[in-house]
């Protein structure tokens, strides 16, 4: 029986915790955390505390769930290690390469486990997707196109912290970085050479000019705002059009305050060791969900539809297409959830290592923060 401590129990935290860590036969949760005392309720038959040390500090606590804020994940990650704790931290590990660098001093050679989550490694479908470009089932990799179409970005990310570079630095570390781990997953090999693009256009102050031509009242919600009916990322909108309801005290901040700086649109392109090229774009204000990756080999092309889980591979020289289809849908977790998890035991059981483990986490978020130091330096970076 593994037990555990989870600190964080914000949307993500809480959520983790009960569908996936105390539906698991072989965990137990023990201490839950939360420094502002959120969903305490969900876990009434265990300890509580707003204080992340005292889970630390408890002998009981084999491993720890971290899901705070991303520029905390140093500061609790560090003191986990040195508490000798096994642990699953929510991507991405850190949001600047200080932070990084620290982490990977103190835990290169730490003999726990330190797992992080990107999810989308586990989930079945990306596990095919890997699967059959390892194969050489198109041949040597060359190009890679991405597209992340997102029609909750406002959302999910600029109602709340996630809309400030002091405490999200980008949301490509937010977002994009779950594909462009993938991407580094399936390249095998390092980034070299980023070049990248992005503007802040439909949230914030841009975004308020020109919906309603100035700024908006620094302490504007939606739950009070006389434009909440018609306004396209009022929270009350998006549950009624588009059905996405993840919380009942969801933040709901207006998107359109001035205090927003992180980008809502952005493009990648990388250079990698080998010599693969992507292009990643992200759109956070889209009408439609759409996450698809385009692979050019020598040998062919394969298109995975992240939304309708098929996997289309077309030969090049026949004209010949195979085409795979995952028809589960899982109904109580994100996908790749139960699996990760499922990683993370094997790893402290049988010493395995996992699937994302400290080096490619920190290949995905360094990724992320050259990408936008590109961005915002107008030149190219080398990793």
């Amino acid at each position: 029986m593994i037990k555990f401590g989870i600190i964080g129990l914000g949307n993500r935290g809480y959520k983790y915790a009960l569908h996936t860590i105390a539906v698991q036969p072989e965990c137990e949760i023990t201490v839950v955390c939360d420094a502002s005392g959120n969903h305490f309720e969900h876990f009434p038959q265990v300890k509580q505390t707003t204080d992340y040390r005292d889970v630390l500090a408890d002998p009981e606590v084999d491993a720890v769930f971290i899901a705070t804020p991303d520029a905390t994940h140093a500061e609790i990650v560090i003191a986990a290690i040195q508490a000798k704790k096994h642990i699953l931290c929510e991507k991405p590990l850190e949001v600047t390469e200080e932070k990084l660098a620290a982490i990977k001093a103190v835990a290169t050679d730490y003999e726990k486990v330190l797992e992080v989550g990107y999810v989308l490694r586990y989930a079945r479908s990306f596990q095919k997707f890997q699967q059959y470009l390892a194969d050489g089932v198109i041949g040597d990799l060359h190009q890679i196109n991405v597209l992340d179409h997102i029609p909750y970005g406002g959302y999910a990310y600029f109602h709340d912290w996630h809309r400030t570079r002091a405490k999200a630095q980008s949301l490509l570390l937010q977002k994009a970085t779950h594909s462009l781990d993938i991407v580094n997953w399936i390249a095998n090999s390092t980034p070299q050479h980023i070049a990248a693009f992005g503007r802040l256009s439909t949230m914030g102050r841009p975004g308020a000019l020109k919906k309603f031509g100035h700024e908006v009242p620094a302490d504007l919600h939606c739950r009070a705002c006389p434009y909440s009916a018609t306004c396209e990322e009022s929270i009350q909108n998006i549950a009624k059009e588009k059905k996405i309801n993840w919380s009942a005290d969801w933040p709901d901040q207006c998107v359109f305050n001035s205090e927003v700086d992180v980008d809502d649109h952005q493009t990648v392109t990388v250079e990698y060791a080998n010599g693969i090229q992507l292009s990643y774009q992200l759109c956070l204000f889209g009408a439609y969900y759409q996450r698809e990756f385009h692979v050019f080999g020598s040998k062919g092309e394969l298109h995975f539809d992240d939304v309708t889980n098929e996997i289309k591979i077309i030969d090049r020289l026949k004209n010949e297409s195979v085409t795979y289809r995952n028809e589960y849908v899982e109904s109580q977790m994100e996908p790749g959830d139960e699996e990760q998890l499922a990683d993370f035991l094997a790893s402290i059981t049988t010493g395995s290592r996992p699937i994302s483990n400290l080096d490619s986490s920190l290949m995905a978020a360094k990724l992320a923060i050259k990408a936008q130091q590109s961005i915002d330096q107008k030149k190219m970076i080398t990793y």
